[in-house]
């Protein structure tokens, strides 16, 4: 995976006879600046950070250096996650500690995801034996507050949302040899499928493709206001672009090292206390070994080997005893003097001669082929599509689109699915290697693009990618508008592939999210992935609760589900706790279905409140998708935020410590914490967007570049730490 770029780089010493004049005229001119610039630019050239002031202290990128020319150390960092697991709702706890090894007073910047449907609820920062909890504040006011106390000199953390399932967090003042700890407690709901629990925990971070033009935060900020708020404070290897104005804060540092689990470098220990209310036939993790204990139909879970590398999702499964599997379940919370509820209801399975004839398809399988996809994915990639090419009918049609930094096609149309073609299918998989962009709008439009053109098939795309890129809400208006009668089925490939973009990408085109994390699982969940879309679909599902129950529900219109998937509800309703029977109807396979279910308050589970919070958070963002504007948007998001605790896009959490730590005489060196390289994944080189300059602009930048980093590598080789800066 890289960005966007020009190719001038490879060219910026080719001298010919065209341009042999200008370069004779502007090199001394280069040689003079470079000198001017080395002199300026003494120990290191400011990084880029939006949210530094202006006589705020100095600033570096991935290594610092004293007074002395002697190395900073880099904060260490250490993880532990708990989880808390009742019903189909789970309760999280992730302690992150920071500790400084140099001997300077530093500020450290920490990348890290969470599931994208989380609802980040509590902050607490705590220093020896003080404990500081943060507190929730409209995100531009949390930032003021945190720049304040980092110039004072106070101990401070800000945790900020910069995608629904990336955050960033600041620790600001940590002194030499001092450590700090930073509890995040969210709510996360469990998931349900094809009679299979589960929960994702994940680790680590994709690198990000940064499409479009470099430009001034200042200029994206004047021409789209609404964006001004994003250009924020991670100081990443990529700079804002007219298409991703957050891209500074979303392109976390790679450890070029790679760590395992019986060596770990960003070491992390799970726990989790499993009550799943019925009796369990297995419980296991997709890619760690685990320690269980059970006792009186409870589960105590562990990592096997203690501590894991944070290069890869923690994935829990459960799956209950067969007679067991649940139909209907209701979970119910008061808080704050109001009533929620989540509900599950099971449609009913159709069976035999009730199923619907199976229609002719055409499946367009578009792959992603871009660097990010190297080493591990390509081979799950290939795996993936060569089982699902054999899954097709002779009656059905198919094509294949790689992308990368361009798209390619197995074919300009679509192609019956004859054993013929299906060979040559399997020849183009076969012969499919990563490397390049993610250009992904293209594929997109290719695939969606011939609606027109399916006739009496019903027409279907999957979509296979790690989904590693910046420009998330462009591709999903893009999915909205051209999607017509398609469905989009999403692959997620990888060890760390970006969740919170397959799977709301599969919302927007009524299709489901399947994630392949293991090349033993390729098959398996192929194979699942075409019985589920074979399956007659629940359509026109309509909630009916009782007569004078208010209730506001989420997702507000429940999309169409396919086999094995529940009809799940979070609910508001008000001051008057519901009572009666709530009733599901829909429709299968030319038949009318329905279900009831009791409500029955019951005991009280926590955390309903902020599952009902953050989706009812999430459906409201959507609506920037369809069109509306986003400040009536934060309008409706920022008080429902503020006042269920919730970190959000416009909320940020921040804690600060009274008492003044670094002295007003020592400066404060900025450190980002880098994080590990997905497990599998290919070295990733960093490459920059394009910019707005010409040409022969480029050409002088890059000779430029290239002269000033000749000079100080010869004017600095016996300081250098030979250790690679970036994977």
């Amino acid at each position: 995976m890289t960005t966007q770029t020009t190719s001038t780089t490879a060219h910026a010493f080719v001298f010919s006879g065209h341009n042999f004049g200008f370069w004779f005229h502007t090199l001394p001119r280069l040689v003079m600046a470079g000198l001017l610039l080395l002199a300026a630019t003494a120990p290191l050239a400011r990084a880029y950070d939006p949210l530094a002031d202006e006589d705020e202290v100095r600033s570096g990128r991935l290594f610092l250096r004293d007074a002395a020319g002697k190395m900073v150390g880099a904060p260490n960092l250490s993880s532990k996650a708990h989880l808390a697991i009742a019903g189909l709702v789970a309760e999280v706890e992730l302690e992150q500690t920071f500790r400084n090894d140099g001997d300077e007073w530093v500020e450290g910047i920490y990348a890290f995801p969470l599931p994208d449907d989380a609802a980040v609820r509590y902050l607490e920062m705590r220093v020896g034996e003080r404990r500081i909890v943060g507190k929730i504040r409209e995100r531009e006011h949390a930032k003021q507050i945190y720049q304040a106390a980092r110039a004072a000199g106070k101990k401070a953390s800000l945790v900020e949302q910069q995608r629904p399932n990336f955050f960033t967090n600041r620790i600001a003042n940590l002194g030499p040899g001092e450590s700090i700890t930073v509890t995040l407690r969210y709510v996360q709901p469990v998931t349900y499928e094809g009679g299979e629990f589960s929960l994702r925990l994940p680790t680590t971070i994709t690198p990000r493709y940064i499409p479009g033009v470099h430009r001034a935060s200042e200029e994206i900020a004047e021409e789209q206001p609404a964006l001004s708020l994003a250009a924020d404070p991670y100081l990443g290897w990529a700079l804002p672009t007219d298409r991703v104005p957050d891209a500074n804060a979303i392109t976390p540092f790679l450890n070029p090292q790679v760590g395992s689990d019986t060596s770990p470098i960003n070491a992390i220990t799970i726990t989790a206390d499993l009550n799943p209310g019925m009796p369990l036939a297995e419980v296991g993790a997709a890619y760690h070994e685990l320690a269980i204990t059970r006792e009186q139909g409870r589960y105590r879970v562990a990592l096997a080997s203690r501590r894991s590398e944070m290069d890869r999702d923690f994935v829990l499964r459960w799956r209950a005893v067969a007679s067991q599997e649940p139909q209907a379940a209701y979970f119910a919370q008061q808080w704050e003097g109001e009533h929620y509820g989540l509900l599950m209801l099971m449609p009913p399975a159709v069976e035999g001669t009730q199923a619907a004839a199976r229609l002719p398809r055409e499946t367009v399988f578009v792959v992603d082929t871009s660097g990010s996809m190297g080493g591990v994915s390509i081979v799950q990639a290939r795996q993936a599509l060569t089982t699902a090419l054999l899954t097709l009918q002779p009656e059905d049609a198919f094509n294949i689109i790689a992308f990368s930094d361009g798209t390619r096609a197995l074919s300009s149309q679509s192609l019956p699915a004859s054993r013929h073609n299906v060979q040559r299918g399997q020849e183009f998989v076969r012969l499919l290697q990563a490397g390049g962009g993610t250009r992904m709008l293209p594929a997109l439009q290719r695939a969606l693009g011939s609606d027109a053109e399916q006739g009496e098939r019903l027409r279907q795309v999957v979509f296979i990618t790690d989904g590693a890129v910046g420009n998330e809400t462009e591709l999903f208006t893009e999915i909205s508008n051209t999607l017509g009668s398609n469905r989009l089925y999403t692959v997620g490939i990888g060890s760390a592939p970006n969740s919170w973009f397959m799977r709301k990408a599969a919302s927007f085109g009524r299709g489901t999210f399947t994630h392949i994390g293991d090349i033993s699982e390729a098959e398996s969940r192929m194979v699942a992935l075409f019985e589920q879309i074979a399956a007659p679909v629940a359509a026109g599902i309509r909630v009916q609760w009782p007569v004078g129950v208010q209730a506001e529900s989420y997702p507000a219109q429940i999309p169409d589900l396919y086999a094995g998937q529940p009809v799940m509800l979070s609910t508001a309703f008000g001051a008057q706790a519901p009572a009666g029977q709530v009733a599901v109807s829909g429709r299968i396979a030319g038949s009318d279905w329905s279900r009831t279910l009791e409500l029955n308050s019951g005991a009280d589970h926590a955390g309903i409140a902020s599952v009902w919070a953050r989706r009812k958070i999430e459906s409201l963002l959507d609506e920037k998708v369809t069109g509306r504007a986003e400040v009536l948007v934060r309008a409706d998001v920022l008080p429902l935020a503020l006042s269920h605790s919730l970190l959000s896009p416009y909320t940020s959490f921040v804690a600060v410590e009274e008492r003044i730590s670094r002295p007003a005489e020592a400066d404060l060196q900025r450190k980002p914490v880098t994080n590990v390289r997905p497990k599998g994944q290919s070295p990733q080189p960093y490459a920059y967007p394009r910019t707005a300059t010409g040409s022969p602009g480029q050409l002088l930048l890059g000779a430029l570049l290239l002269f000033v980093a000749m000079m100080v590598y010869v004017m600095r080789r016996e300081e250098v730490d030979h250790a690679p800066l970036a994977v």
